[in-house]
């Protein structure tokens, strides 16, 4: 039995869309819960100083793997666009050639 692969340059585009909305709605998130992850002392005493450095520090590691994540989908999203264009050019060329360069 044949395997046929069929892929569409268009699902490539919006899947594209897709990954740049969901880095967008994740750069979105963890800048609009940054005041709520990153609070201010109760006291100057010394548990109230240590339990803030605990949520500071948890904050600046997810801050950093949101943004790292991020980047990856909008990497992933640029390569399906790569893609998505080759393939377009390659199936003009083989189309082209089938046809005799006539169009």
């Amino acid at each position: 039995m044949a395997a046929h692969v069929v892929v569409d340059p268009v699902a490539l585009l919006a899947a594209a869309a897709d990954l740049d909305a969901a880095a967008s709605r994740l750069t979105g998130a963890v800048t609009g819960t940054e005041a709520a992850v990153r609070p201010v002392p109760a006291g100057a005493d010394e548990v109230s100083l240590l339990a803030a450095r605990h949520f500071w520090t948890a904050a600046h590691s997810m801050a950093g793997a949101a943004a790292a994540s991020a980047a990856e989908l909008r990497r992933t999203a640029a390569a399906l666009r790569v893609q998505a264009e080759a393939y377009r050019t390659t199936d003009a060329g083989f189309g082209s050639a089938l046809t005799g360069g006539a169009r």
